[in-house]
């Protein structure tokens, strides 16, 4: 595992191999338990693509609807847009203001009431994505978990995982396409549940 490391504005990484892991996640459950669940979510170099690999892409795409959804009813404005830096783009109705255009990634978890972690990726096919402040850095997250959803600002996310980067903010497990190195941060939803200035929503 590459020593990443989270600083300020202009953060770079959150990875220290040493760090003290939190209560109720120990290193036995993240270098096995962790990395099993995580790995083969897809291999796009690979034209027979693992067998689960459609429903992983239908599921998402679904989740991606519902957010749509929540949103129109909110009375806000959202859309896929046809390029692919963003999942989503928003037109925020703010009073005395009018439409505030966002960006937003939205993230089906399916592990997440299992594992109780949230996973956050921070890198795929070795550049920076996710959560990673070098990444496209969309405004808002979406991230589902069962028949609820976390809403956060991204910058609020790597803020919290700045203030916790000597422990779960510093380890980083493999997930998602495993041939493409990604990689990212697991937040314990407990914490997530009670970060300040973040949402959550049932969907």
């Amino acid at each position: 595992m590459k020593p990443l490391k989270f600083t300020g504005k202009d953060m770079t990484a959150m990875c220290k191999a040493n760090a003290p892991l939190p209560p109720l996640v120990n290193a036995q459950s993240i270098v096995i338990n962790m990395s099993e669940m995580y790995k083969h979510q897809t291999q796009r170099r690979d034209p027979n693509r693992n067998p689960d690999w459609k429903y992983k892409l239908a599921a998402g795409e679904a989740f991606e609807g519902r957010v749509i959804n929540w949103l129109t009813k909110e009375g806000h404005e959202a859309f896929k847009p046809i390029e692919t830096t963003y999942d989503l783009h928003i037109n925020i109705r703010v009073p005395l203001y009018g439409a505030l255009h966002l960006t937003g990634e939205c993230k089906w978890d399916i592990m997440a009431e299992q594992t109780r972690n949230l996973a956050v990726q921070t890198f795929d096919n070795g550049k920076p994505s996710g959560i990673h402040p070098d990444g496209p850095n969309p405004e808002l997250w979406f991230h589902g978990v069962g028949k609820e959803m976390w809403v956060a600002r991204t910058r609020l996310i790597q803020n919290l995982v700045e203030m916790h980067r000597t422990t779960w903010g510093g380890q980083t497990v493999p997930m998602g396409n495993k041939s493409e190195g990604a990689q990212g941060v697991l937040i314990p939803i407990s914490v997530a549940k009670k970060a300040i200035g973040t949402e959550w929503v049932t969907l």
